[in-house]
């Protein structure tokens, strides 16, 4: 991933405010800042939906992250390493949402 497509993801994750303007480090890069994006990211699901993490098959890091409800278990994002993609999910779960409101934490 080149620095102008990391810039135009974490912009896009400012813009759906799932990280501020103003909040230090980056959730591309950082585990730990990828950790406070799934934690975000897991307040739009409802209770009985999680967001899997999976990967390190072999010596390659790169990860896939999956919307799993009960049996049922949608893959959302890849990336070469969990930080890109868990922000890869960020950007992805807006419209997964869209699609499967079933999944959605209740708005009331």
């Amino acid at each position: 991933m080149t620095d102008q497509e990391r810039q135009d993801i974490k912009a896009k994750l400012i813009e759906l405010g799932i990280w501020g303007t103003h909040e230090l480090g980056d959730p591309l890069t950082s585990k730990q800042d990828a950790r406070v994006v799934q934690s975000r990211l897991q307040e739009w699901l409802a209770a009985a939906v999680l967001l899997s993490s999976t990967g390190y098959v072999g010596d390659s890091p790169a990860r896939h992250i999956d919307v799993v409800r009960g049996e049922f278990s949608y893959r959302i994002a890849d990336g070469d390493n969990y930080p890109e993609a868990i922000c890869l999910a960020a950007l992805a779960l807006p419209e997964f949402l869209k699609q499967h409101p079933e999944c959605a934490a209740d708005q009331k």
